[in-house]
């Protein structure tokens, strides 16, 4: 597995919960796009991120927690239900996945079980990240490409 280490900028997210299955996401992701698209928040510096806070071989699929988000400038006032964080910067552990988001979960198996272990590197008890770097509306699956990132210490 490739995987490099980079240090990371803070950054302040809009974001949507969502719990269910991980295959529903999508809901999550059209609120927020819908939300963020008319407001004119997707410019060249916009970056879109997955965050899943479960493991789904753990908790059942009704109860798995997920979040959509972009990167934002600034909060901002009656965001119809839409919320805010700020995501700490610092050491990530970083895994590219060219190929369809179904081969995600496979991944950061391998991530987490093969690479961590071996890597002498610890885990920062903070949420992983995905950062989708092409869009699943206009890009094929195959040419789908994401970067994993795992919060070092």
């Amino acid at each position: 597995m490739d995987v490099k280490i980079w240090n990371l900028d803070p950054m302040k997210m809009a974001y949507v919960e969502h719990i269910g299955p991980y295959e529903e996401v999508g809901k999550a992701w059209e609120k927020l796009c819908g939300w963020a698209g008319p407001k004119g928040l997707f410019n060249e510096s916009t970056r879109s991120f997955g965050v899943y806070h479960d493991n789904p071989m753990e908790v059942p699929a009704e109860k798995l927690r997920s979040e959509a988000c972009i990167t934002v400038a600034n909060e901002i006032a009656n965001s119809d239900g839409i919320k805010f964080k700020d995501v700490n910067g610092g050491k990530y552990a970083v895994a590219v996945l060219l190929g369809p988001y179904d081969q995600l979960a496979d991944k950061w198996m391998e991530f987490y079980m093969k690479w961590l272990p071996e890597s002498g590197e610890e885990y920062r008890d903070e949420p992983c990240y995905e950062q989708y770097l092409n869009s699943p509306n206009v890009t094929k699956p195959e040419q789908l490409v994401t970067l994993l990132l795992l919060p070092l210490k």
